[in-house]
């Protein structure tokens, strides 16, 4: 049950919300989202705009005509329905550090996105980021049917408590795949990993996307344990959980001044180029409460409204 995870008020404030949207693909189903049309379809006038060659003659103001001696045609405010494609990264990364809690964490986004876009009348899929060797079954990759009505948030629900992350996130050949399977269904693309990969890896995935004119958000999950790992260790042995790849290391000052200048560097870059590529972003940590996460943080960045 969904209020086994959220508080009841904290879900009745999520049926207020909306997911914002840059530059979108929009269906043709009704939905929350206004779009301007020349075909009349709404009652509501929008605005003017100049004749072109093929638009329909019944909307030309033949009143302005006389006075301008301008061809202008009506336009019109539809609601349409916005896609929004919820990928959630399912790599064995996202179980670790094991205190960080990152995965359980980044469930709960996923579920709480989800239920934004069911209740403002989207269609709403969810997918997991997964690589070619993590396929457990005939489909290619992991992902939900769309759903429109907020029932449909049980499902998802269902979906996620099911999935067992492993193996590494291949960005590149996941979002190649999904948009191949989703072909013709654009909108708004929400990618929640923890995102340590190399840049050159999440920007050829993220890439296809843009190509695609989704419009991307980005949120990238963190927790206490991996901002700050060294604390009370002087020496050990750290573990690839994705690639098993073992190294044994002394903790000293240089090392730890290392790995944050690293780890800066790395997030810094994740940021620079969302907002180089207008792609809002955020740093969601595990130890701040979801609510003030989703409530407070993501309207700040135009992320929600």
């Amino acid at each position: 049950m969904l209020r086994d995870i959220f508080k009841p008020g904290f879900l009745r404030r999520l049926e207020c919300l909306k997911i914002d949207v840059k530059r979108v693909h929009l269906a043709a189903r009704k939905g929350g989202y206004e779009s301007v049309n020349k075909k009349g379809t709404s009652v509501e006038f929008a605005d003017y705009q100049a004749y072109n060659p093929g638009d329909d003659f019944r909307y030309i103001d033949w009143n302005l005509y006389g006075r301008l001696n301008k061809l202008l045609v009506k336009t019109f405010k539809e609601e349409v329905e916005l896609s929004v494609h919820i990928l959630l990264d399912v790599s064995l990364s996202m179980l670790y550090p094991e205190s960080d809690k990152k995965y359980e964490y980044a469930k709960k986004i996923a579920l709480a996105l989800a239920y934004i876009g069911l209740s403002s009348h989207n269609s709403v899929r969810v997918a997991a980021i997964n690589s070619p060797s993590t396929e457990t079954t005939g489909r290619s990759i992991l992902q939900t049917q769309f759903f429109q009505k907020l029932n449909g948030i049980f499902r998802i629900k269902s979906f996620l408590d099911e999935i067992e992350p492993g193996g590494e996130a291949d960005l590149q050949w996941f979002l190649s795949r999904y948009t191949y399977e989703n072909r013709g269904k654009g909108g708004s693309a929400i990618i929640i990993s923890d995102f340590m990969v190399p840049p050159t890896l999440y920007k050829r995935g993220i890439g296809i996307l843009r190509f695609k004119n989704y419009d991307i958000k980005i949120i990238q999950v963190l927790g206490a344990g991996e901002l700050n790992p060294f604390k009370n260790i002087r020496s050990g042995e750290i573990l690839d959980v994705e690639t098993q790849e073992r190294k044994i290391i002394n903790v000293t000052n240089s090392l730890k001044k290392r790995y944050h200048a690293l780890l800066n560097e790395h997030n810094q870059e994740l940021r620079d180029y969302c907002r180089a590529n207008n792609m809002a972003y955020t740093l969601a940590r595990t130890d701040m409460e979801i609510e003030d996460l989703i409530l407070k943080e993501l309207p700040k960045i135009g992320f929600i409204r």
